[in-house]
């Protein structure tokens, strides 16, 4: 009896082995996004170098200001384009304080705080980005008096949320994007 369990076992090892190496995958794919380097943890970004030539372009000016965690915030909260538009965007800070650096990140609606979550772990050197589908666009971290313009094509129609990814800052500095 105990001479045919050999056999069988030797036989189920060989087959489920198969003789094949298994294929490898990298898990360490980055993106670049204004300078930062993003790890891939949940997916494709959204393509926002798909700019159509011939879309209208809309311009939008956002201005972070308080010098406290009290009196920070976007000087707006909602911003509204017809689908299709190119948008292109300046945030400026205008916060005096070194300790209160801001970005602007458009994220799907209902990923606010996983993004601003993951943000913690991406860290200074992704500029509190994480590279995730839930993602957008993104502006670098600016510090105060920092200026940086982005110009990306709308996502499709929705409703979207822009945060401020640098850690604490989220629940007071966002607002909505609409999609029309």
């Amino acid at each position: 009896m105990k001479n045919s369990i050999i056999p069988i076992a030797l036989v189920v090892l060989l087959s489920a082995c198969g003789g094949k190496e298994e294929a490898k995958t990298d898990t360490t794919n980055e993106q670049e996004l204004n300078g930062a380097t993003l790890l891939q943890d949940e997916g494709p970004v959204y393509d926002r170098n798909a700019i159509n030539p011939d879309a209208p372009v809309v311009t939008f000016t956002v201005k972070a200001v308080g010098n406290s965690m009290a009196e920070m915030k976007y000087d707006q909260t909602a911003l509204e384009v017809a689908a299709g538009s190119t948008v292109k965007l300046t945030l400026i800070s205008e916060t005096k304080e070194e300790s209160m650096p801001h970005n602007w990140v458009l994220v799907k609606k209902g990923s606010a705080e996983r993004v601003a979550s993951k943000a913690i772990e991406a860290g200074p050197d992704k500029n509190y980005v994480p590279f995730s589908d839930d993602v957008l666009v993104a502006t670098s971290l600016l510090k105060p008096g920092g200026k940086e313009e982005i110009t990306f094509p709308a996502p499709v129609a929705g409703e979207y949320i822009f945060i401020c990814t640098y850690p604490g800052h989220w629940q007071q500095m966002q607002g909505t994007f609409t999609v029309k």
